[in-house]
């Protein structure tokens, strides 16, 4: 029963660690701003780089349901004042919002569910640290193995995955769209979004090695330790 518990929080964990390193690139406006900077897109766009991160601000508060939609979101383009998303950009990221809103709960769910496992744990006296350590380990080693191969098909036609991506959590075709009408693909065209799921990559497998180091040193000392029964 101890192991049950360890696994199911070791999986809560993983899970809080996916859905956080998706969540925090997303919402990392440093990021936004190197990659404006970095491919032009204020120039591209036809517009200044700081109603440009005006623009990315309140484009972020909607995905975090901090305004309730994209409307009314104005900027000087070509000289000229006008509404900066289309309504099929609204549209498309009516379906963004709900999928944010779903990993916002799925994170917390997690947390929530880890922090109990813990607590249960520790009510039944059973060896916290011991099976968190080893649990985890076994976890975050499958992860990270299962990670390598799905890293490398998407590597092999970037382009392909991204396609596949959304025809699994979109029901609709919204989210093709076309510049210039649509400046959301502007904003964010397709090497931004290479480069961010190497950001988002690169969390998903620094983390879980961190966890794999960590725990092995920790039971490592544990078998060390005078006494120690398994």
């Amino acid at each position: 029963m101890r192991y049950i518990m360890g696994y199911l929080a070791a999986l809560c964990l993983l899970v809080l660690i996916v859905s956080q390193s998706i969540i925090s690139p997303t919402f990392f406006m440093p990021f936004f701003r190197q990659q404006y900077a970095s491919q032009g897109i204020a120039e591209y766009i036809g517009m200044s780089e700081e109603e440009l991160i005006y623009v990315t601000v309140e484009l972020l508060d909607y995905m975090r349901a901090r305004r309730d939609d994209l409307d009314g979101i104005r900027a000087t383009i070509g000289g000229v004042e006008q509404e900066f998303f289309s309504e099929r950009d609204k549209a498309h990221m009516i379906d963004v919002r709900v999928l944010y809103d779903r990993l916002f709960i799925v994170r917390n769910v997690a947390f929530w569910a880890f922090l109990g496992l813990i607590g249960l744990m520790a009510i039944t006296k059973s060896p916290v640290m011991h099976l968190l350590a080893r649990c985890s380990r076994e976890v975050m080693a499958g992860f990270l193995l299962i990670s390598a191969i799905v890293a490398a098909v998407i590597a092999i036609d970037f382009d392909r995955a991204f396609e596949v991506f959304h025809l699994i959590f979109f029901d609709n075709d919204l989210w093709i769209l076309f510049p210039p009408r649509d400046r959301l693909v502007m904003m964010v065209p397709i090497q931004f979004f290479i480069n961010i799921s190497i950001f988002i990559g690169s969390l998903l497998a620094a983390t879980p090695v961190i966890i794999i180091v960590l725990a092995t040193i920790y039971l490592r000392r544990e078998a060390d330790r005078p006494g120690f029964g398994g």
